[in-house]
């Protein structure tokens, strides 16, 4: 049995591809075709040694394939030394230096990249490849049907309009020339990911090069520009850069079943932060405790005070007498308007429907922490001293008797 092992190993040692200096898998013309049967898919460089602008490019080369090049990865970034293996590029029609192509699986038929050799554009670009067929396939049926590939939805001129006519939405409409959306093209994929088992929320993208139609009937004239679409209404537009940007006005604009009174008022609560509407504004001040952080979309301190409002509700998540809770003041106007709301954010504490304490701008976390548990406190104290004094009135009266 060992001596079979043995002869395995060394009957398929020329399939096996060894790291060199970097993390780029080294191709040549043993292993060329047997990875690209056997990968999902392969980014391959094809360089001659002596090429300047393939030495320059050589690190970032490397450093996508840290990224992609992992134990479990079923694609791959390689290279092919075209001074050495010069037959494998005549087959491939390379005529220059560095020529990076791109091969769907069992297809040897490439999709050349001719995009800015930055770290962003090659990443945006993988995403867009990633999701795509190999030839063959009913493209119209297939254009049809929306790709979701790591928690991303892939979206067309034929497949957006179903799409985003039910449920929520948070979509990119980008181009691939764009530097702001090669920048952002990474960042957005993170998001997806962390969103892939959310059922109440689809992160997606729209490449406008391709479906300019799209990108015309929703208005589209910057990239990127990042939409929130409930049930096929737009309700909002994010400014976000950071991961924890894009998080925070994901939490912030969700809706979930935690906004929906009869249930959030249970004793336990999906999320920690709910969305008041004008239908909801009533029945929600029911509560002993209301905290509420009046905001608008577009308001850059609101934004920043987002991730430390949902840390509060968080440590209130479990106090059934408390709501830590937020209205859009874009969306639900009128509340705002009988709130006499005249600054963002305004941070307003009620009690037994009562105002209580009102905050203008960004507060420390401990600060608001401490403002709620005061209240707290303050309603225990007066429920103990009622108890005291039913308990006095009640011996009182057995005395007189």
């Amino acid at each position: 049995m060992l001596r079979r092992l043995v002869l395995l190993y060394f009957l398929f040692l020329p399939y096996f591809v060894a790291l060199e200096e970097s993390a780029v898998y080294e191709y040549n013309a043993n292993n060329f075709k047997f990875q690209i049967e056997e990968m999902d898919g392969n980014f391959v460089m094809f360089y001659a040694p002596w090429c300047r602008h393939c030495t320059e490019f050589h690190p970032i080369w490397s450093e996508l394939a840290e990224l992609v090049n992992t134990k479990d990865s079923k694609f791959a970034i390689a290279q092919v030394d075209c001074t050495i293996h010069y037959k494998l590029c005549n087959e491939n029609d390379i005529t220059g230096y560095p020529t990076l192509l791109y091969f769907h699986k069992n297809t040897f038929s490439p999709v050349e990249y001719k995009g800015t050799r930055d770290l962003p554009s090659l990443t945006l670009f993988l995403s867009e490849v990633f999701t795509m067929k190999s030839e063959g396939l009913d493209q119209e049926k297939d254009s049809r049907e929306v790709k979701t590939y790591s928690g991303m939805a892939y979206l067309n001129d034929q497949n957006i309009e179903k799409f985003v006519s039910r449920g929520q939405h948070f979509i990119m409409f980008y181009a691939p020339w764009c530097k702001a959306s090669q920048k952002l093209a990474p960042i957005w994929a993170e998001l997806a990911v962390q969103y892939t088992h959310n059922e109440y929320i689809q992160i997606g993208k729209v490449n406008c090069l391709d479906n300019e139609m799209t990108c015309k009937t929703f208005d589209i004239k910057q990239y990127p520009y990042l939409m929130w679409i409930v049930n096929g209404r737009i309700m909002g537009v994010a400014e976000a850069e950071t991961i924890d940007d894009l998080k925070a006005y994901v939490e912030k604009m969700l809706l979930t079943e935690n906004h929906d009174p009869d249930k959030f008022l249970k004793k336990k609560k999906a999320l920690p932060v709910a969305r008041i509407s004008e239908e909801t504004f009533e029945t929600f001040l029911e509560k002993e405790l209301v905290f509420i952080n009046y905001f608008a979309p577009w308001c850059a301190h609101c934004m920043q005070l987002s991730p430390l409002w949902l840390k509060l509700g968080e440590r209130f998540q479990n106090e059934t007498r408390v709501i830590i809770a937020d209205v859009d003041c874009v969306q639900s106007k009128p509340i705002c308007e009988m709130e006499k709301i005249n600054g963002l954010p305004t941070l307003i504490l009620y009690k037994d429907k009562k105002i209580v304490n009102v905050e203008h701008g960004g507060q420390p976390l401990e600060s608001l922490i401490t403002l709620v548990t005061e209240h707290l406190q303050d309603t225990n104290t007066s429920a103990a001293a009622e108890e005291t004094t039913s308990n006095e009135d009640i011996m009182q009266t057995k005395d007189e008797l």
